[in-house]
């Protein structure tokens, strides 16, 4: 296996594809394989390593369901529960009607609508009107990210609160800023800073020690620099995206959606616990097996949610709790079993847990719109066609 992943990822390096490359596969909590691939800075001439630390935007996501099923665990919260009795502000919930205006809401906004992607609350974009609300608040926040009168989470979820959405709750899946509003429901509920909450009930009992919403001055060497594909070229990417701030200093806004930085073996303790069915190799649970069928039982299928988006990424997929759940592998083309899940990042992380096989399986680039690359793909089988 080492020989082939080795041959294919340094292909694909050379093929200008990214700059360097973080990859991992761990079976039964066992690493299989780790190496590293290429520069974490070119123009510093700074080498890849295994605890370069990378910016995992949307792989925040998964880390949030496991937060808020926590909650449901202890019987706090519901995922019937109608979000507005914790964040009042969803109470008066406009939706954009066929007229182009906006009317009150008929559904109620609840958590399960936000775990399911299904809130009507999309990232920015100029497609439909709720996007380009969307942006102009993104724009916003990014104007004063760096003063003093920075949005804090609950402030930009109040004013996300404000946009009319894009279609009722709970009729259509768009990807969106669904999971930053369950940060703060985590919050609210548990009467701690939604960071502190996942440092104490996740990061803490895992040992994720490199895992944060910031990169501490003391780590700042180890930090990847992020590129851009512009004209067939790759070029660094100094640009903050989504109302995060560059990352060297804790924000004000703690984005359940995309905040965190990790490096691959500190994640993988993550997503290792998860391939484990949530308890973590050395027996550590963090999810109930009840809560862990439930977060990886898909909620939104076939065309309900096929039909809403067009990632290549996601053919074959249904959607759980902030997830992907395969359901149809000839369709993606993979090898993988039914039941393999996960997620990917903006810049290219990417990663699935397979609990058939207790398998965990990650790829780390630094690369904007990388998403599940291609890379990613190929490694996939590879590692599959390994399996005795």
């Amino acid at each position: 296996m080492k020989e082939l992943l080795d041959a294919m990822i340094d292909r694909s390096m050379a093929n200008g594809d990214f700059v360097g490359a973080n990859a991992a596969v761990y079976k039964d909590g066992k690493c299989l394989y780790l190496n590293s691939f290429g520069m974490a800075d070119r123009e510093a001439g700074k080498p890849m390593t295994r605890d370069t630390i990378f910016r995992i935007y949307s792989m925040t996501k998964p880390v949030t369901a496991v937060a808020v099923l926590k909650l449901v665990e202890q019987g706090l919260i519901h995922p019937d529960m109608e979000v507005s009795w914790f964040l009042p502000e969803f109470r008066d919930l406009q939706v954009y009607g066929a007229d182009g205006k906006p009317h009150r809401a008929q559904n109620p906004l609840r958590i399960q609508h936000l775990l399911n992607m299904q809130s009507g609350m999309p990232y920015p974009n100029c497609m439909n009107q709720t996007q380009i609300d969307t942006a102009s608040l993104f724009g916003k926040m990014e104007a004063v990210r760096d003063t003093d009168k920075a949005y804090t989470t609950r402030e930009i979820v109040s004013e996300i609160a404000k946009i009319p959405t894009e279609f009722e709750p709970g009729t259509h899946w768009d990807y969106g800023t669904s999971a930053d509003i369950l940060g703060a429901l985590v919050e609210v509920v548990s009467g701690m800073p939604y960071r502190d909450f996942l440092h104490k009930n996740i990061f803490e009992p895992l040992g994720m020690t490199e895992t944060d919403f910031y990169v501490h001055p003391d780590k700042q060497e180890r930090f990847a620099s992020a590129y851009e594909l512009i004209d067939g070229k790759l070029v660094r990417d100094e640009k903050c995206h989504l109302g995060l701030n560059d990352y060297l200093s804790l924000p004000s806004f703690i984005s359940g959606g995309a905040g965190l930085t990790s490096t691959i073996e500190d994640y993988a303790k993550f997503a290792n616990t998860l391939a484990n069915g949530g308890v973590s190799p050395d027996g550590v649970r963090i999810l109930s097996p009840a809560a862990f069928r439930y977060m990886t039982t898909p909620q939104v299928k076939g065309d309900a949610f096929r039909a809403d988006q067009d990632w290549d990424s996601l053919r074959g997929y249904d959607y759980g709790s902030l997830v992907r759940v395969l359901t149809d592998p000839k369709t993606f083309g993979t090898l993988a079993n039914p039941g393999e899940f996960g997620w990917d990042g903006w810049t290219g992380t990417y990663f699935c847990a397979d609990p058939k096989e207790h398998l965990t399986i990650l790829f780390w680039i630094q690369v904007a719109c990388a998403g599940t690359s291609q890379t990613a793909k190929l490694m996939r089988n590879i590692v599959y066609g390994s399996l005795r």
